[in-house]
């Protein structure tokens, strides 16, 4: 009777399984019985668990795609080279852009559902108090080459629903925080720092933040819910980096300086950087995403089509505060 009823629980697929969102989304999954498998590059694995399957290998290896995609009713594609300007162009381009090609190759001819978890910087910034929506342009400028190679990977997703059939959505998150973090992930780290008062000094801007447990529901109600074709944008709240600062930390708030003042100091900070390598990247891409960041965005096709909503901020700054004290990252 219970290898009747596994028959019928759906299998779903994932690359980058052991990265921030990729771990709380497995976790989020086996939660409600769905089986899944996850693709991993190192040999040892995470956890285990008797309805989860690892598969080794990464986006350039085919035949590890093709194991992973076979059978399976959904692939939840989450693997990418996150960087704010300090890795090369080549290895970005060819995990985010070559990587996402290779991963659509393997789901052609399958019956199978492609989620694509892009990012909210794939489009344009806004100017000034624009509201920040699905329908903005694509990031045509290799200024930002992370953002841009995630906008050349949407399009390779809606060029296959147009031309191959390819059932595929896009997911765009803005920044992700929130438990659990075990890397810690970018945002998890600086938060980390801000709460052990490590951070030397903070700029003015911010980030609008969507918290990872509430991503990893909305994600998961798009394998049924999301109309195929369609792009989501999956945000939270705006928070400014005073802020995010005040809430980590009440005890130390760090130094502020201004984005503009650190812009202008760049080819300073790049040859210091060569010599007592920063913690934190800072650089165009970094203070630009913290200047421009939108504060009005619009996430009601979320919300009305795949049921997203997200938590305060501040509740997902507490309880990532607490899962670190929990498991003596602090």
């Amino acid at each position: 009777m219970k290898e009747q009823l596994l028959k019928h629980i759906k299998t779903i697929s994932i690359t980058g399984g052991t990265g921030h969102l990729g771990i709380n989304l497995i976790k989020a999954l086996l939660d409600q019985e769905y089986k899944v498998k996850a693709l991993i590059r190192n040999s040892s694995f995470p956890f285990i668990h008797p309805l989860l399957t690892w598969v080794k290998g990464d986006l350039s290896n085919l035949e590890a795609l093709s194991q992973l995609t076979d059978k399976s009713d959904a692939i939840i594609h989450c693997a990418s080279a996150i960087s704010l300007g300090e890795m090369d162009h080549d290895t970005v381009y060819e995990v985010n852009v070559n990587g996402t090609k290779n991963l659509i190759q393997s789901c052609l001819q399958k019956p199978i559902r492609f989620i694509y978890i892009s990012s909210s910087t794939a489009t344009e910034d806004p100017l000034q108090n624009e509201v920040f929506d699905e329908n903005r342009p694509y990031r045509s400028d290799k200024a930002f080459f992370y953002a841009w190679t995630k906008a050349q990977s949407e399009i390779l997703v809606l060029e296959n629903v147009e031309k191959n059939d390819l059932d595929a959505i896009i997911i765009r998150p803005t920044a992700i925080v929130g438990p659990e973090d075990p890397g810690p992930s970018r945002f998890g780290r600086t938060i980390l720092d801000l709460s052990k008062g490590k951070l030397p000094f903070i700029t003015n801007g911010g980030y609008n933040m969507v918290d990872v447990r509430d991503l990893s529901r909305t994600i998961i109600n798009s394998i049924s819910m999301a109309k195929k074709g369609g792009v989501y944008l999956t945000g939270g709240q705006y928070i400014s980096l005073k802020e995010l600062a005040r809430i980590a930390c009440r005890t130390k708030t760090p130094s502020l300086l201004s984005i503009d003042l650190l812009i202008k100091f760049l080819p300073f900070i790049k040859i210091y950087d060569q010599f007592f390598k920063l913690k934190w990247p800072i650089n165009k891409e970094s203070l630009t995403t913290l200047k421009y960041a939108p504060k009005r965005m619009d996430c009601s096709k979320a919300i009305k089509e795949l049921g997203h909503s997200n938590r305060e901020t501040q509740h997902s700054i507490k309880d990532l505060i607490q899962w670190f004290n929990e498991n003596d990252m602090i």
